[in-house]
């Protein structure tokens, strides 16, 4: 089995402003001649972190990571205006052009997958290929796959969905992201923690094939979990900021490039069923179901899937060159 790399500081970081209201804040590891590689965090509203790095040999790749609007290092923080998904896809760019990169890898897990495949839609001649984890497709089934009470991880995890839902009204139970949403913009600062707390535990306690004992401790950071839940909230309210069925009907825009697709076949959060999908319809695709692992990244079957796709696609784009 693969182990992760070791952890590395940067080798740079910078700011960059990219609109009237929001900064972004970058970093960079590995090897500055390496193959460029874009590494998008999950959320949205999560946060970047040094071991999305580890999944990556720093002798052959240039990390490039960033901490997307109103979240991590970025400000300003857990801001919602000039927010959505066109404006992050249109970042990366930015981010590319500014660091003089003509084309580079572009890698994500969950949301980070999503915005990494619209990205490539509207910038596929800057692409040269994508390792995707458990991609989020965004469509109105997965949200309801995640939140409905109707829906799969609810009927798996009922006493955790008890407990997301306690604090809802009976009509809320419709649309449970409506309503967090609206709690995280017009509740008293108390009620928005609150609900960032549960916000953040189900979603915590579903990443895991083995949800963890200390979920409450672990994922109910009171500011992080607020910036991560407000964000998140917002954006499935709208939709992702996209038609139901988006990624699948534009996937012919990119499937001339190769992808290698990890999935754990336990995934609460994100349907293997959207991978599945996507692998078909793609042609250059590799779908890798990761058995006996969920959702998150942290899992050893998940680690040793993403570090043997990583070495892959650096052995095939050295060939290239």
């Amino acid at each position: 089995m693969n182990a992760l790399f070791p952890e590395i500081k940067p080798f740079d970081e910078q700011s960059l402003t990219v609109s009237a209201i929001h900064t972004l804040s970058i970093a960079q590891y590995g090897n500055p001649n390496g193959i460029p590689v874009v590494i998008l965090h999950g959320g949205p509203g999560g946060g970047r972190s040094p071991r999305l790095t580890q999944f990556f040999d720093p002798k052959h790749y240039r990390m490039v990571t960033f901490d997307q609007r109103g979240c991590g290092q970025s400000t300003p923080y857990g801001e919602l205006r000039d927010n959505n998904a066109q404006a992050l896809i249109d970042d990366i760019d930015t981010i590319r052009q500014f660091l003089g990169i003509d084309k580079w890898l572009v890698c994500g897990g969950s949301w980070g997958a999503q915005l990494g495949l619209r990205y490539g839609f509207r910038y596929a001649e800057h692409v040269v290929g994508f390792i995707l984890r458990s991609p989020f497709l965004g469509r109105r089934q997965d949200l309801q796959w995640r939140f409905a009470p109707h829906g799969g991880a609810a009927q798996i995890f009922p006493d955790h969905y008890a407990e997301f839902s306690e604090r809802l009204e009976r009509s809320d139970t419709l649309d449970p992201v409506l309503a967090y949403c609206n709690a995280f913009q017009h509740g008293s600062e108390f009620e928005q923690l609150a609900a960032a707390q549960q916000w953040s535990i189900w979603k915590g306690r579903l990443s895991h094939l083995v949800p963890p004992k200390v979920a409450k401790e672990r994922f109910g950071l009171g500011k992080k979990s607020l910036a991560l839940a407000r964000i998140e909230s917002y954006f499935y309210k709208n939709k992702c900021f996209m038609p139901d069925n988006h990624i699948i009907d534009n996937i012919d825009k990119i499937k001339h490039l190769n992808c290698i697709l990890i999935h754990g076949r336990y995934d609460m959060v994100c349907k293997l069923e959207g991978s599945q999908m996507l692998a078909q319809q793609w042609p250059s695709s590799q779908l890798q179901i990761v058995p006996g692992a969920g959702h998150s990244s942290s899992e050893i079957g998940v680690i040793d899937a993403l570090i043997q796709g990583s070495n892959n696609m650096a052995n095939w784009l050295s060939k290239r060159v």
